[in-house]
């Protein structure tokens, strides 16, 4: 497309001696996802534009646990798949195989995928690549794992752990998405008496949905009869955007629906794919005797869907207990969409007072503000006036700040191998 052809005129990403760039990526979570959401959605827009960008080299890792082995992804072939103009995702993966030896000195290793989900441990790989002169670099989105590990499956937790200790241990540089992520790292380090790697803040782009920006509430693509049903019945509805897990308080919705939205005549719409642990709610939301005329739940949306959800809410609501980002925040701010959200340090950072915000867990706070909002119009009014000075840097531009904090981690490490080899004469 053409956002990721602007990307390759970024600029060169080469050291003083005209060498170009080499950076290894193992997207083996990415290429085994049935869906594409939260960090898979990430890797998918970083990587697609690393792959265009001609000022760098970029290989494409995925890893075959049977064989014990990485194997090289055709650039092409990934970027067409997941810029939507086809080809088999399957066939993506060539015969080449990529011995770690390969990756050595000057060259980057970025960890840009879930990939302490990938079934060769970073506490394995990581010492390899630095003993071979490696730079290891990785985008770390958030350590809830580690500071609420209640809200995660206990296998991720147990290999989180694995992953996020090897990069505090071996990286030389790590990318995060808030001020609030690099401050939660700085005190895991300090517990663990690691020495915190080189961090960069560096704001997930929020560009995906760029025909919207222009403030039109229609769309001229092509939308599933169901969702258009739900949203086209007149009745305003409240929408909340993302994985249904337990971490994003889905049920707090559902409660003030029962407590009073209903009464102000709301629906309320999820949009997102089932998460693990979530049986309880889905037989509450399931069993309502205004499951499918009221409430809604949608899964398996394309991008067109879930930008025309955006589009056409009242507004977006956001209960999560703990967050790296918030990336559907910005989105519908974007859009012109109110924001409801639970108060939590990072939303404060990434959104400002262009949210609403309501005390955690208080399902009558959230009525009580919607039905403020439902009787005094100007108010609202006022509020989506002051969305439209709301701004977020684009994919592109977090890209390219990605890519400078891995070329300076290169230089930097460059730059001390040269000092030891000359105190070493």
């Amino acid at each position: 497309t053409a956002a990721w052809k602007k990307t390759a005129r970024m600029g060169a990403a080469k050291d003083t001696e005209g060498v170009v760039m080499k950076i290894y990526i193992d997207v083996s979570v990415l290429t085994m996802a049935a869906f594409i959401t939260g960090i898979q959605r990430v890797t998918r827009e970083i990587a697609c534009r690393l792959v265009s960008d001609m000022s760098v080299d970029v290989i494409l890792l995925f890893y075959h646990a049977r064989q014990n082995a990485f194997y090289q992804i055709d650039r092409r072939a990934f970027l067409r798949y997941y810029t939507g103009r086809g080809g088999i995702r399957e066939r993506m993966i060539t015969r080449r195989r990529v011995d770690l030896s390969e990756i050595g000195d000057g060259d980057v290793f970025f960890d840009l995928d879930a990939a302490w989900m990938c079934r060769i441990r970073r506490s394995y790989l990581l010492p390899i690549l630095k003993k071979q002169g490696a730079v290891i670099a990785a985008h770390i989105y958030d350590v809830i794992s580690v500071t609420h590990p209640q809200y995660c499956m206990a296998g991720g937790v147990y290999h989180f752990m694995d992953y996020i200790g090897a990069h505090l241990a071996y990286a030389d540089a790590l990318i995060v998405n808030a001020q609030a992520t690099a401050a939660e790292l700085k005190n895991l380090a300090e517990r663990t008496g690691c020495k915190m790697p080189a961090c960069t803040v560096v704001p997930l782009g929020a560009d995906f949905y760029e025909k919207q920006k222009s403030g039109k509430r229609t769309s001229g693509y092509r939308i599933r009869k169901d969702l258009a049903a739900a949203v086209k019945d007149h009745r305003p509805y409240l929408l909340m955007a993302g994985t249904i897990e337990p971490r994003k308080n889905h049920k707090l919705l559902l409660q003030a629906y029962n407590e009073g939205l209903r009464d102000l005549g709301y629906s309320i719409l999820f949009a997102g794919y089932l998460g693990w642990d979530m049986d309880a709610f889905v037989h509450d939301m399931k069993r309502h005797p205004d499951y499918g005329e009221r409430i809604f739940h949608f899964s398996g949306l394309n991008d067109q869907e879930i930008s025309f959800l955006y589009a056409h809410a009242r507004f977006l609501v956001f209960c999560s207990y703990v967050e790296g980002y918030g990336l559907p925040v910005v989105e519908a701010l974007l859009h012109g969409t109110p924001v409801l959200a639970a108060d939590m340090p990072v939303t404060r950072e990434t959104a400002g007072d262009c949210c609403v915000y309501f005390p955690q867990d208080d399902a009558g706070r959230m009525c009580d503000t919607v039905a403020y909002f439902e009787k005094n119009t100007e108010a609202y009014q006022m509020l989506r006036r002051r969305i439209c000075k709301f701004s977020s840097v684009s994919w592109q531009t977090c890209c390219r700040g990605m890519r400078k904090a891995l070329y300076q981690a290169r230089q930097k490490k460059k730059r001390n191998t040269k000092k030891r080899n000359i105190r070493s004469r």
